[in-house]
């Protein structure tokens, strides 16, 4: 009987010195309970929480969650809903890949001035050109491309660079 209690004890002298070791670490942090009641659970293996805690520790002087989430950048452009001309289209092995790439050095050849996109879009290569807000702009690039030898070419609707 002496011995669980001495055994509680310890534990109840323990807990505020594992608590207080407990939210000093990004982890530990945050296991905390919100100001709203919500408490976030970690399952994860204690090499990767030292990894982890490790990591934070060197990077910021300050474990606060919500600071340490990186800030969403997107260049000098934003990300709409707009107009592309796709100039060209392949399957999905390497070969299609070095087809559509070597369609993209052609055209940036006759259109320097105009962006070329190489992107895999499963399951096919694609190149696509442009960046156009309105179908309109579109439709009359696509007419000077498909004169220009491009004769597969069409318009797409897509996500754009919508440069600022």
């Amino acid at each position: 009987m002496r011995t669980v209690k001495s055994i509680i004890l310890s534990l109840l002298l323990a807990l505020p010195a594992m608590a207080w070791a407990q939210g000093e670490t990004y982890t530990g942090r945050l296991k905390q309970r919100g100001a709203n009641g919500a408490v976030v659970v970690v399952h994860q293996d204690a090499e990767l929480e030292k990894l982890v805690n490790a990591a934070v520790r060197e990077d910021k002087d300050t474990l606060n969650p919500a600071e340490d989430r990186p800030q969403k950048t997107t260049g000098p452009y934003t990300k709409d809903y707009g107009y592309r001309v796709q100039i060209f289209m392949a399957g999905n092995t390497a070969q299609d890949k070095a087809k559509v790439k070597s369609m993209a050095r052609r055209f940036k050849g006759r259109f320097p001035a105009i962006n070329a996109y190489v992107y895999f879009n499963a399951p096919h290569w694609v190149c696509t050109t442009g960046d156009y807000k309105l179908r309109e702009d579109a439709n009359r690039m696509l007419s000077q491309i498909r004169s220009a030898g491009f004769s597969s070419a069409c318009v797409v609707r897509t996500k754009i660079n919508s440069f600022k």
